[in-house]
């Protein structure tokens, strides 16, 4: 994984967050294996409000835990690779790729698909809104396109 030290987010009082601590914590939330119960949503809510606003709608900690325990059944070996990050006084951008391999069932817009052992790569942009040095809204931007057509659920697009 590739971190980038920056010179912090502002927290109130004039503190500084440490956006690489910030990152390394939301990393292992979505890449190594999450609890059950009261625990996952309580180490979400190290990191993230509660409830906290993915793509304009309010998702509790707890449900945030569920989905990232059911990416982590679905994906072995998870990996995030940061490709750039971009800082503000409120707000963090991230590009990243992120790599497994489908072993489990995997729920998607298309209804859920079967394992197919294949090594996936998913390219995607997050922006990151930070209050009182947790994240409180998400937009996330994934190449889903990408990840259905990895693992067969759509043709590939036709040439250029």
């Amino acid at each position: 994984m590739h971190f980038c030290r920056g010179r912090g987010l502002a927290l109130p009082a004039g503190r500084l967050l440490d956006v690489t601590d910030l990152l390394q914590r939301l990393i292992r939330l979505w890449t190594e294996p999450v609890g059950d119960g009261a625990a996952a949503g309580a180490a979400f809510a190290q990191v993230y409000t509660d409830p906290v606003v993915v793509n304009g709608a309010p998702i509790t900690v707890a449900r945030l835990a569920d989905r990232a325990r059911s990416l982590q059944r679905a994906f072995d070996r998870l990996s995030m690779q940061i490709l750039d990050q971009v800082e503000t006084s409120d707000r963090l951008v991230l590009a990243f790729i992120m790599r497994g391999r489908h072993i489990g069932p995997y729920p998607s817009p298309l209804g859920t698909i079967p394992p197919t052992g294949r090594q996936i790569e998913v390219r995607t942009i997050d922006v990151l809104t930070i209050q009182d040095g947790l994240v409180s809204a998400i937009t996330v931007v994934a190449d889903d396109f990408g990840l259905l057509t990895q693992l067969d659920a759509i043709p590939p697009a036709d040439g250029p």
